[in-house]
């Protein structure tokens, strides 16, 4: 039994918290994507630009280079380097220390010390750190060995340096060596550095190229300039052009929305991290004395509409200093419900396949993120501060807006919602296409985007674009049911004037029986590039409408009316290399409902690569013929998942219309007479989708929105009068009149029947789904789609 009065040690005058060297290396289980990891070093770099600038001595041409290990290296290393400033040997030795910053976090991208040290540890168990400053004689150095800091048990490292042939050079450079095997393995791999590049670029954007936002630098990649990665918006800043559509609520509304906010400086502790109220001398938190300033808040920016749509790469960006931190984020397109905790979708919700189009770059420097710079705080003023700007207060829907008593606002996203929230015409009118600045082939307008990515110049401006939206109204206008767009006189395309391939200059073998040149009219939709895998050929095409005596519409003679009457295209190469498509739209080829004008260039091209791989082999025309279907014509496949959501939208789309034009005491007797079950469906559907109000629903007719298909139908047929005569649809209906009552009731009747037998196919293919329209036949789909198309509405034929 152990001695009571025996001596106790005695307690310590203090404690040693100085934390374990494993510390650093512990960081490195934080989870952080490579790209990640480098952006962190990025982020310093970029502080000391923007701090050498405020100091009144810019950088000249600003640069940042990286180069990443490859396969095979023995000692591989990752190297990020700068011709920033550069810091002395006191400054380095705090910027390592883990949770230290010699920069307020509103001013700056990076907090050295937590985020080098996470990056760097989940990389490697290695760090030095090179900095020179301009006149200084040497490099000096600090070596971070998390493997010989833990055997030592000591924060302590060598002080390192090296000579210096140019004195004029400054800087930092980072050395990471004794690599991860798991990262050593990621960076071997030229995928995951393209995909490493193409990160960098979108982060980064707002600062790769010209001047940008806050300032513009170089950034290179293993000997590669990163480039940055725009956004393809209708009307952009630099488009050249504005693009914008006349409403009748709103007035003028831009495509591109960009905006300018200051709110006024408040007070900001710089040692707590705290905005403090303006009136507040010392921070009531920390007590620091000399550390509360006075910091700027202002949100920039810009939203506008991008030219294609896409179900996931759309929303906003929001950036911090120039440097993206959230990346196509959606949280304003939906509508918090407070009573409910949930959030309501507002957009979008037009498009039968939930495509947006809807994007932008808001700057947020003054609102706080964590140390990941993973997210924006949703819990700081700030935020809901720019959301009011950007977003405005309450819905975006009117009808939402006019049941929560907010009226509307004035804010960029209101704007754009209003003007560009559908993605296709709500009926086939003219100017239809091109006021929404929607281009029809959804598939196309991305295959663009790709050529914008890649920086063709004719692809930087949305010229292209705007003519398929065009080419897409000229057909409505025409009435032609075809590709292109030909008038009805034959001898007048209106067209411009295109002798020959070249524009102008006649190809060996050529004769000219009439210097009277004909006219023709381009086809932009039809006019790409084409690629076929299969033979790796490349068919740069230009298509042109023309007439049917067209001298080239003939296989490479003069047209001759006794034995080319029957010819409906020609396919020809001109000597500079491009193709030339020539094709004669009215001919009775193209009255069939299994061949258009792209069938019959894919046909051709096809055969043209087909015979160009005969001394290969066999001639695999049937596969050539397929992959080009797939990639180009993939609109006009029988989707059966995406058949079925374009009869909902459309069914929707009639329904959404009803509200607000229906006496209430109509919509609720109607409302009665569907049953309880339906009603009970109406209702959980409401409450799924945070309605606020259902009672108000069903009084002006919004409830019908959340309605089966069926009961959508039924309305309609039951209370004509609320969608003809122009106010869903042209047909007349109540204004018909044939003197006879017995005449006019059986007018009604056969638009009523005509409309009921639309609806019928829509409502079939609407309850289907995907997986019930497997085993439909192609005659079958073919007429319920074409119902869905017919509801959109046509003006009445004169």
């Amino acid at each position: 039994m152990p001695d009571e009065t025996s001596e106790q040690p005695s307690a310590p005058e203090q404690f040693n918290l100085t934390p374990h060297p494993r510390i650093l290396a512990m960081l490195g289980e934080i989870v952080l994507p490579q790209w990640k990891c480098l952006a962190e070093l990025i982020d310093n770099a970029v502080d000391a630009f923007l701090e050498a600038n405020r100091a009144g001595t810019p950088i000249s041409s600003p640069h940042i280079t990286i180069t990443t290990p490859t396969a095979g290296i023995t000692n591989p290393k990752i190297s990020v380097r700068d011709n920033g400033p550069g810091m002395d040997a006191s400054t380095l030795e705090k910027a390592a220390r883990a949770g230290w910053t010699s920069h307020d976090p509103i001013n700056n991208l990076g907090l050295f010390g937590m985020g080098f040290n996470i990056a760097t540890a989940r990389l490697a168990q290695k760090t030095t750190i090179w900095t020179t400053r301009k006149g200084d004689p040497e490099w000096v150095g600090m070596g971070i060995d998390f493997d010989d800091l833990i055997s030592h048990q000591k924060f302590v490292t060598a002080v390192l340096t090296k000579p210096k042939g140019d004195p004029d050079v400054s800087g930092t450079e980072i050395e990471i060596t004794k690599i991860k095997p798991d990262q050593k393995d990621w960076f071997s791999k030229p995928s995951n550095r393209t995909v490493l590049g193409k990160h960098l670029g979108r982060i980064y954007s707002a600062m790769l190229g010209p001047a940008r936002d806050p300032i513009a630098f170089r950034l290179d990649l293993n000997g590669n300039q990163v480039r940055a990665r725009r956004h393809c918006v209708w009307g952009g800043a630099d488009n050249g052009e504005p693009r914008s559509v006349e409403t009748a609520r709103h007035g003028t509304v831009d495509a591109f929305q960009s905006f300018d906010r200051r709110l006024g400086d408040r007070r900001f502790c710089l040692q707590c991290w705290n905005w403090l109220p303006s009136n507040i001398e010392e921070c009531p938190s920390c007590g620091a004395e000399g550390r509360v300033v006075m910091r700027e808040r202002r949100v920039h920016g810009w939203i506008g509409i991008q030219r294609f749509l896409d179900e996931s790469d759309y929303g906003l960006d929001f950036l911090r200093h120039g440097r993206k931190i959230e990346i196509g984020n959606k949280d304003l397109f939906k509508l918090p419900d407070e009573a409910t905790d949930t959030e309501v979708l507002e957009y979008p919700i037009d498009d039968p396949r939930n495509r947006g189009r809807i994007v932008g770059e808001v700057h947020l420097d003054h609102c706080s993120v964590p140390y990941t710079k993973d997210r924006f705080v949703r819990e700081d003023a700030a935020w809901a501060e720019m959301v009011e700007i950007v977003r405005g207060v309450g819905p975006l829907r009117p009808d939402f807006a006019a049941k929560a008593g907010v009226g509307e606002n004035s804010s960029p996203l209101f704007k754009l919602f209003q003007a560009f929230r559908r993605s296709s015409p709500h009926n086939r009118r003219v100017g239809g296409w091109a006021k929404l600045l929607v281009v029809p082939d959804n598939e196309r307008a991305k295959r663009m985007f790709r050529n914008f990515e890649a920086g063709e110049p004719d692809y930087q401006t949305d010229r292209k674009w705007w003519e398929l939206a065009e080419q897409a109204d000229a057909d409505v206008l025409r009435n032609s049911g075809g590709t292109g767009g030909e008038s009805d006189d034959d001898d007048d395309l209106g067209g411009e004037q295109s002798p020959t391939p070249e524009g102008g200059e006649q190809q060996q073998g050529e004769t000219r029986a009439d210097p009277v040149q004909p006219q023709r009219q381009p086809v932009p939709n039809l006019s790409q590039v084409y690629q076929d895998d299969i033979t790796s050929q490349r068919y740069e095409v230009q298509a042109f409408s023309v007439a049917k005596d067209d001298p080239f519409l003939a296989s490479g003679e003069l047209f001759d009316p006794t034995k080319d009457a029957d010819t409906a295209w020609a396919l020809k190469r001109s000597a500079s290399g491009p193709w030339s498509f020539y094709v004669n739209l009215k001919h009775p080829v193209f009255q069939s409902t299994t061949m258009t004008p792209m069938d019959a260039l894919l046909t051709q091209i096809a055969f043209t690569a087909a015979d160009f791989a005969r001394a290969h082999g066999p001639q695999p025309f049937a596969q050539i013929l397929s992959k080009l279907r797939a990639r180009y014509a993939a609109s006009s496949y029988l989707n059966p998942a995406v058949l079925s959501a374009d009869a909902m939208a459309q069914l929707i789309d009639i329904a959404r219309s009803v509200t607000g034009r229906v006496d209430a005491e109509t919509l609720r007797a109607f409302f009665d007479d569907i049953g309880p079950s339906h009603q009970d469906a109406v209702r959980i559907t409401m409450a799924s989708r945070g309605v606020a109000n259902p009672q108000g629903s069903v009084e002006d007719g919004s409830f019908l929105q959340y309605a089966t298909p069926r009961t959508i139908s039924d309305f309609v047929l039951t209370h004509p009068e609320a969608f003809f005569d122009g106010q869903y649809w042209d047909d007349q209906y109540s204004t018909l009149d044939y003197g006879s009552a017995a005449a006019t009731d059986e007018a009604r009747k056969g638009v009523t029947s005509y409309y009921a037998s639309l609806l019928a196919d829509a409502v079939w293919l609407a309850q289907q789904g995907s997986s019930g329209l497997e085993t439909a036949t192609r005659e079958r789909l073919m007429r319920a789609s074409l119902a869905t198309v017919l509801l959109a509405g046509r003006p009445a034929a004169t």
